[in-house]
């Protein structure tokens, strides 16, 4: 079996943060996603991030709620608006700064011949959806998920 390329990683948090906020009351999910992993033998959800959109027909801002259970606990909202860039990846980035929690290395999946500076900080912002699934997969492995990840 061939094992992921590190490009990317995460530190969480010294202490539990609690700042994401379900918006499924108020605004339409647009999409979710949920990274499945080893926790303790088990298989579980360890990072999930969901995003929405206001109901109106003209709305242009999309909200992330980012929640880590892991090792420890951590979570964070965030939103992005405007046009001309991944509001999605924009939105996830408020979110994770909102949760804590930094990230380090390539900002995406592929890195070439090259390391990836795990020195670096790393945004990914703008940056869209292969940059999010790498930082969403970093976070669960800062969490303690072990054995493949699955994102769904």
């Amino acid at each position: 079996m061939k094992t992921e390329k590190l490009t990317m990683k995460a530190t969480l948090p010294a202490d539990n943060v609690s700042n994401a906020r379900n918006y499924s009351g108020e605004k339409e999910t647009v999409s979710t996603y949920v990274v499945v992993g080893k926790r303790g033998g088990e298989l579980a959800s360890i990072v999930e991030a969901r995003f929405y959109m206001g109901r109106s027909s003209n709305s242009s801002t999309v909200y992330c709620a980012l929640w880590v259970n892991g090792a420890s606990y951590c979570s964070g909202k965030g939103t992005a608006g405007g046009y001309g860039y991944h509001k999605e990846s924009a939105a996830l980035q408020s979110a994770i700064t909102s949760a804590g929690i930094v990230l380090h290395g390539s900002n995406y999946s592929t890195w070439g011949d090259k390391k990836p500076d795990f020195k670096k900080v790393a945004h990914i912002g703008g940056c869209g959806c292969d940059s999010m699934r790498t930082a969403l997969k970093a976070i669960a492995r800062a969490a303690g998920a072990t054995g493949k990840l699955l994102i769904v």
